[in-house]
């Protein structure tokens, strides 16, 4: 009987550290559902702006910096993960909302992936 407990915490030992992985992504315009969405919605507005979608690595996770309004002169960028988080917001007229002051030092990897001009 010991040896089931053994097995059974060695399975999930091993299950634990095989989901903190990064999964690798190939393409996430087509990959992830919300980014596609996003960039169909953008070209559908009446009120074009010059939008930009980068990926990056940073802290073990692919994230993705979308620029609301490139070369504006309050421009904001929204960072999120995968799943649609919202990670930190930098720029705009909202103060505080930078988590990662460091993150552009940080990242890496970069990848522009999108832009709607």
């Amino acid at each position: 009987m010991k040896y089931a407990y053994l097995f059974l915490i060695l399975f999930i030992a091993a299950c634990s550290s095989n989901s903190n992985k990064v999964k690798e992504i190939n393409n996430p315009i087509e990959e992830i559902t919300w980014i596609k969405e996003f960039i169909s919605e953008t070209k559908k507005s009446p009120f074009p702006t010059k939008v930009v979608i980068s990926q990056y690595k940073f802290k073990e996770e692919t994230v993705f910096l979308i620029n609301h309004c490139f070369k504006c002169a309050d421009e904001m960028k929204v960072l999120y993960n995968t799943k649609k988080e919202k990670l930190s917001t930098f720029g705009g007229m909202i103060p505080n909302q930078n988590k990662y002051p460091n993150f552009f030092e940080e990242a890496t990897e970069k990848k522009e992936l999108w832009r709607s001009f």
